[in-house]
């Protein structure tokens, strides 16, 4: 059996797994890292609690910004 037959039947799924498995560990990294540096911003320089900038509704940010008194639409 030549070698170019031997990988046209091997199983590939595990290749798709491998790259979903790498991509969930960077996003893991990513979010890891702004975590890290929010905490780092707001409670370590500017003794503030870190906003929830998780969350999905666009409303927290306008409550935000008017806790911070920074909200344009009041200027």
């Amino acid at each position: 059996m030549s070698e170019e037959n031997l990988y046209e039947t091997e199983d590939h799924t595990w290749k798709i797994h491998m790259q979903m498995l790498t991509k969930r560990k960077k996003n893991m990294e990513i979010s890891l890292t702004i975590d890290k540096t929010l905490h780092e911003y707001y409670i370590v320089e500017r003794n503030m609690n870190v906003p929830s900038w998780k969350r999905t509704e666009p409303q927290w940010w306008i409550d935000y910004l008017d806790s911070l008194g920074l909200n344009s639409r009041n200027s």
